[in-house]
């Protein structure tokens, strides 16, 4: 015999247990710490980067094949604006737990980032000098590094919200028997 009329029959478990395992996780913080470091360090090397790139590029300008010349400075073009985008977009996704953000800041690093900063890094056509591939190196590890956590944070973020989603189900399920329930009363007490 249950012990109350929200027992379950599964050896005991009440539907009061689960509602309280769902109402913790609608209040738990689902940032990624990991992450969120990755982009803080990026947006501070970000500058030394930048820097370190465009007086490279003014150095060796004139020494580049006119083809490599216009592919790296379209390159650059391209990846400076994006990256600062990229980075608001990883900083918004992963705090205030956006999941487009997120999702953008991860397609973003993967599809147009990730091929761009390996050009940069690895194109010999570009003569890259040993400061130019340091910062490009440290710039490349930490972008893999933010896909690797960004994708983490991505997936815990989509489960977190998939399980507010179900909360949400009970709880209107909930709702709705017990004002079911409510008005059946009211409809019997009026005959």
């Amino acid at each position: 015999m249950p012990r109350s009329s929200m027992d379950l029959h599964t050896g005991g478990y009440s539907y009061k247990q689960e509602l309280e395992k769902w109402k913790k996780i609608g209040s738990e913080i689902t940032s990624n710490l990991e992450l969120q470091m990755a982009l803080y360090f990026n947006v501070i090397f970000f500058p030394f980067w930048l820097v370190t790139t465009i007086f490279m590029l003014m150095q060796k300008y004139d020494s580049l094949h006119n083809l490599y010349q216009v592919i790296t400075t379209i390159v650059l073009i391209i990846l400076i604006p994006m990256e600062a985008f990229r980075l608001y977009l990883g900083y918004v996704g992963n705090l205030l737990e956006k999941i487009p953000e997120l999702a953008g800041f991860w397609m973003l690093s993967l599809i147009l980032q990730c091929p761009l900063q390996l050009f940069l890094l690895v194109n010999r056509g570009t003569s890259s000098q040993p400061a130019e591939k340091s910062v490009q190196f440290v710039m490349c590890v930490m972008l893999f590094v933010e896909l690797i956590f960004g994708f983490i944070a991505l997936r815990k973020i989509s489960r977190h919200r998939a399980n507010n989603f179900h909360l949400t189900q009970i709880r209107f399920s909930t709702n709705l028997t017990s004002s079911t329930t409510a008005v059946n009363e009211l409809s019997i007490k009026s005959e």
